[in-house]
């Protein structure tokens, strides 16, 4: 009976098959990035990163409730529909990390090299905190129980396992908004309502559940 597994398959999966990609998030946070790339407007280059900024929670719950719709909750997923919705997750935190790598490349210096440090900075938050995210989902789905001792959750009965994402505000965009008024005249026409809106967001970004549907996984209906 212990040695049964807690688990289907499926789910067990998709901790597997997300760990390459914690360890690729891992890796390229701190990797040595030159900066070669001409700073050229880098106003207008702070506005569409923080424009592309803005969608990312959008699209990052569409990522995660496909997780939950095409894996943890799909019985009939087969280990391919684990892979390629571990692949759409992929696709997009390699967006981020390509953002994340292009500020930094950048051959910036004085104000607009801080400008480019900070834009990092928020990029790096970000990142930060879906590893972390990812690091609990893989540790949690290779060992259900310890992670329902952990915190202190029932041991019988249905439980619901939250791992839950909350994307939190970066320091860094304090003063990287104090950086943006101070060159409020120079930004390109139409670029105000993207850069408050890219600003304000991080606010107000909720969290994420993938829980709900593991709890049936582990402990089954009581129906």
């Amino acid at each position: 009976m212990d040695d049964e597994p807690l688990l289907p398959r499926r789910v067990t999966l998709l901790g597997e098959a997300m760990r390459p990609l914690w360890r690729k998030i891992e890796t390229r946070l701190d990797e040595h990035v030159v900066p070669v790339t001409p700073a050229y407007g880098l106003d207008e280059v702070v506005s569409c990163h923080l424009n592309e900024l803005h969608t990312l929670g959008y699209r990052l719950t569409d990522r995660i409730n496909d997780l939950m719709s095409d894996v943890v909750a799909n019985e009939h997923s087969t280990d391919g529909d684990v892979y390629r919705a571990v692949g759409r997750f992929e696709v997009f935190v390699e967006e981020l990390l390509a953002g994340y790598r292009d500020v930094r490349a950048l051959d910036a210096h004085g104000r607009d090299a801080e400008a480019r440090d900070l834009l990092a900075g928020v990029y790096r938050h970000t990142l930060v905190e879906i590893r972390d995210w990812l690091e609990d989902l893989i540790e949690t789905l290779a060992d259900p129980m310890a992670a329902v001792r952990r915190r202190g959750l029932p041991t019988t009965g249905y439980v619901e396992l939250p791992l839950i994402l909350t994307l939190t505000a970066a320091p860094e965009l304090a003063d990287l908004s104090r950086w943006i008024e101070g060159n409020a005249g120079v930004f390109p026409s139409g670029a105000a309502a993207r850069r408050e809106s890219g600003l304000g967001f991080w606010g107000t970004v909720g969290a994420v559940i993938l829980g709900w549907g593991i709890g049936e996984a582990l402990f089954g209906d009581d129906d």
